[in-house]
């Protein structure tokens, strides 16, 4: 729904909205407690503190990967998405791979339901630039050593495309063609939504619900340039219902584990 201050969502299970940031937070913490998740902060742009939250491997080999959400603050789906992930699995997980969780970038747009910063900033774009585009993109760009190593053999951040009423998803991996990685992830996401088949979706080329190997100045983007093996990032319909959109970036956080960990081993 559309409200004065931007888009927010009913949320029955927690008796509020989309945009309850403090609630969210509580939830998180209470999941991140029970796998054991340590918390890194990495610094705070005046909204809400920014925060990398870590599984210890004893085993370094484990594959490591980073899961993102909360760029843009009328996308919330993606971060509820990785909470229901946490609720609804085991942390005997983390025998298998090593996760980052970074649940919440965008503060302000979150708690306002906008897309923008409260400073009018895009928080998935101007990363790798000079100046940085945003005061929150500078302390992520400043975290790299601590990123490049969450992400090392791949990169989920989930995303929405709120006029939409169809998914689609851009994906990075070796070669000029979606191989086994983009194509399992694809096939999640057309379990949950229809796809975009043939189409120019923000600039870009999607072929039969994939935009590939496409580089500009996003965070995923980014962070394969600076050596992530793999990465996507998942664009739900805004136009489904948001449990919906909640359940599909659940699933897409455990088909990209599932993914990563089959092309590791």
């Amino acid at each position: 729904m559309t409200t004065e201050t931007g888009h927010r969502w009913p949320l029955p299970a927690i008796n509020g909205y989309s945009n309850d940031i403090d609630h969210f937070e509580h939830l998180f913490e209470v999941q991140a407690a029970r796998w054991g998740l340590q918390e890194t902060e990495l610094g705070s742009a005046g909204h809400g503190m920014i925060s990398l939250w870590q599984s210890v491997a004893a085993n370094k080999n484990l594959p490591h990967v980073l899961l993102a959400a909360g760029f843009h603050g009328d996308e919330p789906a993606g971060s509820w998405g990785l909470l229901n992930f946490l609720q609804h699995n085991s942390p005997l997980l983390l025998d298998k791979i090593r996760l980052t969780f970074l649940p919440l970038v965008n503060f302000s747009g979150m708690r306002n339901g906008l897309r923008l910063t409260a400073d009018g900033n895009d928080m998935a774009q101007g990363y790798g630039a000079e100046p940085p585009a945003s005061q929150e993109a500078d302390l992520l760009q400043a975290s790299l050593p601590l990123l490049k190593v969450a992400a090392r053999d791949g990169l989920l951040c989930c995303g929405e495309a709120l006029e939409a009423d169809r998914a689609w998803l851009y994906s990075w991996e070796p070669g000029g063609e979606p191989d086994a990685f983009s194509l399992t992830l694809r096939d999640e996401l057309a379990d949950c939504f229809p796809l975009h088949d043939e189409a120019t979706l923000e600039g870009c080329r999607c072929r039969q619900g994939i935009i590939h190997n496409y580089f500009d100045e996003s965070f995923a983007a980014w962070l394969v340039s600076e050596g992530a093996a793999v990465a996507a990032r998942i664009k739900t319909p805004g136009k489904a219902p948001f449990e919906q959109r909640i359940f599909a970036h659940h699933m897409l956080a455990s088909a990209f584990i599932s993914a990563v960990i089959n092309r590791t081993n």
